[in-house]
């Protein structure tokens, strides 16, 4: 295989694959053509998805003794299968070899099909689900579809229902729209509705601009408004355009006046000089004055120096700063140098003097340690001082969390191997907690067989099975929280620990999984509340569902509160329900509020309501408050409210 193929293929086997996919698919294929290289895997249009199928299980099978080999033949498979075969291609991955050339492969055919028919692709992905890696299919649909058509991508971005999955979309959509001409795609998103417009993409249009024309870029990022959008288009700018032309780039960001803004482009433009001419970086921060923006500055030019020389950022910290802007620097160094060099980061780590940068580095570097090396990490932690019992908890939190996600069984099998140490305590349900987000079936059924008496090194373990049990279900209720709730209520918790009551273990793993259940079905998740045992955990999940319900269907909550008889649930509820919708409808939300039957908590709903009432009307709260059956005592001290209020709405008038 030519050299530079291989180098490309390897790099992707390196970064995972899967992110930048869209992006070097074609080139890979272009420079293969270019090569006349074929892995003699050809599929053809016609084929069956019996055949299909028995052809990537071959390719993948093959990943285990020559990966690169592997994905090769997952590029020429891709490269001659229909579009039209590709989802039932992608249906039966389940049933295939999982590892990198899977990945690769999976991505590969959902591209070439977003390609050829991409409303038909959008639509299969957003049938996924969250543990079937929706939001990354929907990502990779979007990123084919930018690439062929940015302004039919642009208009089906409202059918992503995920907000932050729906700005990343915008990013990658406006980068495309930019690369062709800037100044449409900032009149196209200047259109969009205020609220609406997604800040990160307009720093994808004017970092693109500025790659094409930094001074006409320039010019019209002057123009926007004062906004968090106009920050971003300032920043990105300034990194562009030091990209091309250091020296004018920092003389443009010293031209605009002082204050965040050009702090913020500065420190835009020294990230960009950091790795590509570090020398005039340096050089420009000698010239900076003394002072907290200088240590700003230069804290984050170390970090971003490292990730392309850490031993020449490492030595430029150690000979121009000190005290904590050196620890500080050495940090981010450090951070960069733990991806490349984790036993190197451990050394250096050592000589750290400020205690709360070390803490803060040594769960980074345990993380970034075990995705390379888990047995060299896990032999760190261990000699980590014994007198530093939270540090050495952190590095193996970090390390065993970062293993359950890649191998949670081998992860568990450790865990309830090692020896007593008060440092590793809480281990099982960190272990829980990474592999329930893969697959929460699996996490549950392990954490039912952790001894019931475990203690993974310290008696404040205890109850780590009944812990993690929790965990286990409350992401399960992600899922399916009917069987979630149901399983909770047959689950074997520890006998060591309390089982019922308010704080009892049942009350809190029900809660946790009536809150998850608040957001996908709140009427079933307040309907779930009348089987817990009224304390601070009923409360707390009473609070949220009654939140996330009252947001979508206030009136639903209040027929709901009527059905509920005198407690504790009906006044969280009503406190809840006051909250979230008080501000629209006071006199409803005051009329709620006399009816809450605890004296404590109806005193706190009725201050809050009428606190905001007295600044909008003070008479009609006077009335609301004198027509009410209350004390002449109570009658005096809401009076009090609405007058000191009302007399601060008007002094601020």
């Amino acid at each position: 295989m030519n050299a530079k193929l291989k180098t490309l293929l390897a790099a992707i086997v390196l970064a995972g694959g899967v992110v930048a996919l869209a992006a070097q698919y074609r080139e890979i294929l272009r420079l293969r053509g270019q090569l006349n290289l074929s892995a003699n895997s050809k599929i053809s249009a016609s084929g069956s998805r019996a055949e299909h199928v028995a052809a990537l299980s071959k390719i993948l099978n093959l990943a285990g003794t020559d990966q690169i080999q592997s994905m090769h033949q997952v590029l020429d498979f891709v490269d001659h299968l229909n579009p039209a075969d590709a989802k039932g291609v992608l249906e039966s991955f389940s049933k295939l070899p999982e590892n990198a050339a899977s990945d690769l492969a999976k991505s590969m055919v959902l591209t070439r099909w977003s390609e050829a028919d991409p409303a038909a692709a959008l639509a299969w992905a957003k049938s996924r689900t969250k543990f079937d890696g929706r939001s990354a299919d929907i990502a990779t649909v979007f990123q084919a579809w930018a690439a062929k058509d940015p302004s039919a991508a642009l208009a089906a971005v409202n059918q992503v229902d995920d907000p932050r999955a729906r700005d990343d979309i915008y990013q990658n959509v406006f980068a495309r729209l930019a690369a062709v001409d800037p100044q449409a795609a900032l009149a196209t998103l200047s259109k969009m509705p205020p609220g609406q417009q997604p800040v990160d993409a307009y720093g994808e249009v004017f970092y693109t601009w500025a790659m094409q024309d930094p001074t006409a870029a320039s010019a019209a990022a002057l123009k926007l408004a004062p906004s968090l959008a106009r920050n971003e288009a300032m920043q990105q700018l300034a990194y562009g355009w030091a990209q091309q032309d250091p020296t004018a780039a920092l003389a443009w960001v010293n031209g605009l006046p002082a204050g965040n803004v050009r702090n913020g482009a500065l420190m835009s433009a020294l990230t960009s000089i950091a790795k590509d001419d570090p020398k005039a970086g340096t050089t420009y921060l000698a010239s900076v004055p003394n002072g907290p923006t200088k240590n700003s500055l230069t804290v984050n030019f170390a970090a971003n120096w490292a990730t392309t020389d850490p031993t020449a950022a490492l030595a430029w910290a150690d000979n121009v700063t000190n005290g904590q802007t050196h620890d500080q620097a050495v940090q981010g160094i450090l951070a960069q140098m733990s991806e490349s060099d984790p036993a190197g980061a451990a050394k250096e780590l050592e000589q750290i003097s400020l205690a709360s940068v070390r803490d803060a580095a040594l769960p980074q570097l345990a993380s970034a340690w075990a995705q390379k090396d888990i047995q060299g990490a896990l032999t760190w932690v261990q000699s980590l001082p014994a007198t530093d019992a939270d540090g050495r908890n952190q590095a193996i939190r970090s390390v065993m969390g970062t293993w359950a996600q890649t191998d949670p069984v081998s992860a568990a099998a450790y865990a309830l191997t090692i020896p007593r140490d008060p440092s590793f305590r809480g281990l099982t349900d960190v272990i829980v907690q990474n592999w329930a987000n893969a697959d929460p079936e699996a996490a549950y059924a392990w954490a039912q067989t952790v001894p019931a008496d475990v203690a993974l090194g310290s008696p404040l373990n205890t109850g780590a099975k009944s812990n993690s049990m929790r965990t286990a279900l409350t992401a399960y209720a992600n899922v399916d929280p009917q069987t979630a709730w149901n399983a909770a209520e047959q689950a074997p918790f520890d006998h060591l620990i309390q089982q019922d009551g308010p704080d009892g273990m049942l009350t809190k793993t029900l809660a946790n999984i009536a809150i998850v259940w608040s957001s996908q079905d709140p009427a079933q998740a307040a309907a779930s509340l009348s089987q817990l045992t009224p304390g601070s955990p009923a409360n707390n999940a009473t609070n949220v569902v009654v939140n996330n319900w009252a947001k979508q269907d206030p009136q639903a909550v209040s027929d709901w509160i009527n059905t509920l008889p005198p407690g504790q649930t009906r006044d969280t509820a009503i406190t809840q329900l006051v909250t979230v919708e008080g501000k629209n409808d006071l006199p409803t939300a005051f009329n709620w509020a006399t009816s809450i039957d605890n004296p404590f908590s109806q005193s706190s709903a009725l201050t809050s309501v009428l606190q905001e009432w007295a600044k909008r009307d003070p008479a009609a709260a006077t009335a609301a408050v004198q027509s009410a059956n209350f004390s002449p005592a109570q009658q005096a001290r809401l009076q009090a409210v609405i007058t000191q209020y009302s007399h601060q709405a008007a002094l601020k008038n």
